[in-house]
């Protein structure tokens, strides 16, 4: 397992918030684009305004490259490469405007992730929820964030107006700030979002231990915050882990009390069927 975390830093998105319809756009051009591209040219290309010293192109494709939807890679003197991943494929072909629920708590939780993952999102949605809980007093939320990045920081930037958006992540409406509160959404405890994680799990586990076809839940979780980030308790846990395991992905030993996964399907035939069920 490494120990390397390669997340987006506090102020990757430069105040923007992850719009859809021009995600949408990015995924397009990844999908069609061949070599690398200037910024200028991803632009003009997918209409994603940009300027001379700042715009929304950067941090657009921070944002899809935390989601998990995109790889980048800078060419000296040349531009960006960007290059849909299979996770991006899959969206391309079943909702392209990322228009549905389950899409949207993919993203959110793939930018929650202690790898690849954006620093604020694993920290609100990871640490605090874990720490703190699922509602809980501004004072305390604000003090845990000055305490780890200091009063001077602003460590939320567009967080969470990104969940009360409709053009952003508005339906997983993952957090709200209201009246003094901040308050977490859990992920629906619903088939067709049990599909999702499972196929997020399987990715995860692609990125850390490819090598490996048994592995701890824990030691997952370690490297994904992935099951934090849902808001699910231990029973809502275990009820995910008997879906996933009734629907072939997975085995799933308790012997030792701490769930033992046996990897059973390939991360292509999980996010093949991750749209399946979707009412």
């Amino acid at each position: 397992m490494s120990a390397v975390k390669d997340r987006l830093p506090l102020s990757f998105h430069m105040t923007f918030q992850p719009e859809r319809h021009y995600l949408s756009a990015l995924l397009r051009f990844a999908q069609v684009s061949s070599g690398a591209s200037s910024i200028d040219a991803i632009s003009q290309q997918t209409g994603i305004p940009t300027g001379k010293s700042s715009g929304k192109v950067r941090p657009l494709l921070q944002y899809a490259r935390g989601m998990g939807l995109i790889t980048t890679v800078n060419k000296a003197g040349e531009g960006v490469q960007v290059e849909l991943t299979t996770l991006g494929q899959t969206v391309v072909a079943e909702d392209s405007h990322l228009i549905e629920e389950t899409t949207q708590w993919a993203l959110h939780l793939l930018l929650c992730r202690a790898r690849g993952g954006a620093e604020a999102w694993h920290t609100v949605f990871v640490e605090v929820a874990t720490a703190l809980g699922q509602d809980l007093d501004d004072a305390q939320f604000e003090a845990y964030l000055d305490n780890k990045y200091g009063s001077s920081r602003d460590v939320l930037g567009p967080l969470v107006r990104t969940y009360a958006d409709p053009a952003a992540l508005g339906k997983a409406a993952a957090i709200q700030k209201e009246e003094g509160r901040i308050r977490f959404r859990k992920m629906p405890l619903q088939p067709a979002y049990f599909d999702t994680l499972g196929a997020l799990l399987l990715l995860v586990w692609d990125d850390v231990c490819p090598d490996q076809s048994q592995v701890a839940l824990r030691e997952l979780e370690a490297e994904s915050g992935l099951m934090a980030a849902t808001g699910w308790n231990t029973e809502e846990q275990s009820d995910f882990l008997a879906s996933a395991e009734s629907a072939g992905l997975l085995r799933v030993d308790r012997q030792t009390g701490a769930p033992i996964l046996t990897r059973l399907m390939i991360t292509n035939d999980a996010l093949e069927v991750m749209y399946d069920r979707l009412i």
